[in-house]
C-alpha cells in the first residue's frame, strides 16, 4: 500500500464512526468529517467532496434503509491511500443497490426541478469508485474520491 504524502507512515489513515440509522446522526456525521479533514489536511475541495458525498448517502440510508421495527445501525469507515478517500459505507436496512439504480434526469430548467432523485447521480459524479455488495444481510457501498482537487473531471 502507497500511502498518500499526508500520512505519516507510523499512523493508519483510516478512521471508523458508527451511527444509530437516525437524522440526530447527522451532526455527529458532520463533526466526525471535519476532524477527519482536519487531522490529515485534506484539501477544501476535497473535503467539500467528502462532506458532501457521505452526507448525501447517509441521509438516503436514513431515509430509506430502515428496516421495520429495527433501530439500525450505520457503519462508515474512511482511508486515505494512494492518493484517494477510500469510503465504505454500511448499513443493516433492506438491499438497496445504489449502482443499479438509474438516476433521474437533469431538469432542463430550474421549474422543471423537483426535490430529490439527484443525490446518486451526485456521488457518482464526486467518486472514482462506486461500487456495491450484499454481505451477511448489510450494503456494502464502497467509494473512492480523490484528494487532489484538479482530478480529472472533478469540480
Amino acid at each position: 500500500m502507497r500511502r498518500s504524502p499526508a500520512v505519516p507512515a507510523d499512523q493508519d489513515p483510516s478512521e471508523r464512526l458508527v451511527l444509530a440509522n437516525d437524522h440526530a446522526g447527522l451532526a455527529d456525521l458532520g463533526s466526525w468529517l471535519e476532524a477527519f479533514a482536519e487531522r490529515w489536511a485534506l484539501p477544501p475541495a476535497a473535503a467539500f467532496r467528502l462532506d458532501l458525498v457521505l452526507t448525501e448517502a447517509v441521509t438516503n440510508v436514513m431515509d430509506h434503509a430502515r428496516a421495520p421495527g429495527r433501530p439500525g445501525h450505520i457503519e462508515l469507515t474512511c482511508r486515505l491511500d494512494d492518493g484517494e478517500i477510500r469510503v465504505t459505507l454500511a448499513d443493516d436496512g433492506p438491499a438497496f443497490d445504489p449502482t443499479a439504480h438509474v438516476p433521474a434526469a437533469v431538469p432542463g430548467s430550474l421549474a422543471e426541478a423537483e426535490p430529490g432523485g439527484l443525490g446518486i447521480r451526485l456521488m457518482r459524479q464526486y467518486s472514482s469508485r462506486f461500487e456495491y455488495r450484499r454481505e451477511a444481510d448489510r450494503n456494502v457501498l464502497h467509494l473512492a474520491l480523490p484528494v487532489d482537487s484538479a482530478a480529472p473531471g472533478r469540480p
